[in-house]
């Protein structure tokens, strides 16, 4: 059973299906939280520049991205039966980062609507 947990602040790949459900992609996702059977993730983009909303991960081929990214701020629950492969884990850096944008988020103290 331990095979199915997923550290907190660990980069996965897992099957994000589309909004009309017919087909899917492996992304990346950041877990934030395990329950076994579900976990609780963050989306990752490589396309956030376009928008500038996310965080920016400083370190992001520490964690095992391939390209410069963003989280996005979007919380999801998937099940252990949908994750690939661990990429990684995020800096200690982009961890603290991720902690404030999310405060800030929170507090109303982001240009991020939610």
């Amino acid at each position: 059973m331990s095979e199915n947990i997923k550290d907190k602040w660990s980069v996965w790949t897992a099957k994000i299906f589309f909004d009309d459900g017919t087909d899917f992609k492996y992304r990346p996702v950041i877990v934030l939280s395990d329950r076994i059977i579900l976990c609780i993730v963050m989306g990752v983009t490589s396309k956030e520049k376009i928008h500038r909303h996310g965080y920016k991960i400083k370190h992001w081929e520490y964690a095992g991205l391939k390209t410069e990214s963003w989280v996005r701020f979007e919380q999801l629950e998937i099940g252990s039966d949908k994750f690939g492969r661990e990429l990684g884990m995020l800096h200690p850096d982009d961890i603290e980062g991720i902690q404030r944008w999310i405060n800030d988020i929170s507090h109303g103290h982001s240009r991020y609507k939610v």
